[in-house]
């Protein structure tokens, strides 16, 4: 009987991780299938569907096939099924978009994209319980993104008042500091630095952040200007908070680094 490999994850009391037997039948029964029809029952998602194949036997695939369209494309339907585990962005009235949902959604796909560069690049046993429970693995990633993002924007919530408006001693303690100086801007290292702190930046002021460097006004008497406050659906001085938050989070960071 051919069965995939074995996994390398072990267990807290050592034993080892094992994959259903369920998986390791369908692993030896798509060993001789054509790629195109793999291909086409990736894309079944329901698992009472005639011809459905497990995410668990989808990643193993993913994880063992040669590079090329054929293991890119599988890819593409696994990523597809980690983005159906995760809540819709939609906001409780199904017109308008969470921030705070999507944020968990990319966090979900973009932390399952990073095991499998890794696992790429180097056996990366994190995936071993995706192959074991796809579902629960992809749950607890959720939670876990949950419990992160719903955190920031209470702390963010905290920090305006009933109006919308920042507090003003959170205001009177955020310094002004602007990390787009043109001198260090044209040193190559200081931009690729400055680039990926502000990726990091929480997704509020990152946008903000965007924005302003692209020469968005914070805010415009004229209705058919677009500005950074109608944007981001925030008063121009909670805009201004939030910008004066992020050039101090960023010129932290660059020091951190040795860029300042």
């Amino acid at each position: 009987m051919v069965i995939g490999r074995p996994l390398r994850k072990h267990k807290l009391d050592g034993t080892p991780y094992f994959r259903r037997e369920k998986v390791e039948t369908e692993i030896q029964a798509i060993a001789g299938m054509s790629a195109a029809e793999l291909e086409r029952r990736a894309d079944l998602w329901q698992v009472s569907a005639p011809g459905y194949v497990s995410s668990e036997t989808l990643l193993y695939v993913v994880r063992n096939a040669a590079p090329g369209a054929h293991r890119e494309k599988l890819t593409e339907k696994l990523l597809l099924r980690v983005a159906r585990r995760v809540p819709s962005v939609a906001n409780a009235d199904g017109k308008t978009v969470s921030m705070t949902r999507m944020n968990i959604r990319e966090a979900v796909r973009d932390n399952f994209v990073d095991l499998l560069l890794s696992d790429r690049n180097q056996y990366d046993d994190r995936l071993d319980y995706y192959e074991v429970n796809f579902n629960g693995a992809v749950a607890a990633d959720r939670r876990d993104a949950n419990d992160r993002h719903w955190k920031h924007e209470n702390r963010t919530a905290e920090l305006e008042t009933e109006d919308g408006e920042v507090s003003v001693q959170v205001e009177s303690a955020v310094g002004y500091s602007t990390p787009f100086d043109s001198d260090e801007l044209d040193k190559k290292n200081y931009r690729l630095f400055l680039d990926e702190a502000i990726e990091s930046l929480p997704e509020l002021q990152r946008r903000i952040v965007v924005m302003w460097r692209q020469d968005i006004p914070i805010e415009s008497n004229d209705p058919s200007v677009e500005s950074i406050s109608k944007v981001v659906g925030k008063s121009e001085k909670t805009v201004r908070t939030h910008r004066d938050k992020a050039f101090a989070s960023l010129k932290l960071r660059l020091e951190r680094k040795g860029m300042r």
